[in-house]
């Protein structure tokens, strides 16, 4: 029984220096509401009692070896993930560079062609016979 005179559960530790050892505590203090309540919104607070009380003092061997490994997991993953994310940002830049380079040599080439119609243009205002000049159909006669 705890403070409140409600009784108390068992309750294993989540933090990383007492990582599963367990401890009493008052029902009241680990409030966990249904999903529903959360949902709803109608969520009401627990009375405030404290009590704890450890009954594991040190940590199983066991267990630290299992959170270190847990840990080294959680860490290669992250890398991992940092990577990976470097990587699509490279492969990102990489394709917005291409398709400048595309861009630009799309703009030269075009920039060309009208060039060589400006000039086209302007030969054919200058002399209009000769875009004839050596073409079909000739005279054979």
């Amino acid at each position: 029984m705890c403070f409140c005179g409600d009784p108390c559960k068992i309750e294993r530790s989540a933090e990383d220096e007492t990582w599963r050892q367990r401890y009493w505590m008052c029902a009241n203090w680990a409030f966990d509401p249904p999903e529903r309540a959360v949902r709803i919104g109608k969520l009401e607070p627990p009375p405030l009692c404290d009590f704890e009380e450890w009954i594991d003092t040190e940590i199983d061997q066991h267990d630290k070896r299992v959170h270190e490994g847990v840990k080294e997991i959680d860490q290669d993953i992250r890398r991992r993930c940092e990577l990976r994310r470097k990587e699509v940002e490279a492969q990102k830049q990489h394709k917005e560079e291409e398709r400048r380079r595309k861009a630009a040599k799309r703009k030269a080439e075009r920039e060309k062609k009208l060039e060589r119609a400006r000039r086209s243009k302007a030969a054919l205002e200058e002399n209009p016979d000769a875009l004839r000049k050596g073409k079909w159909p000739r005279c054979t006669q």
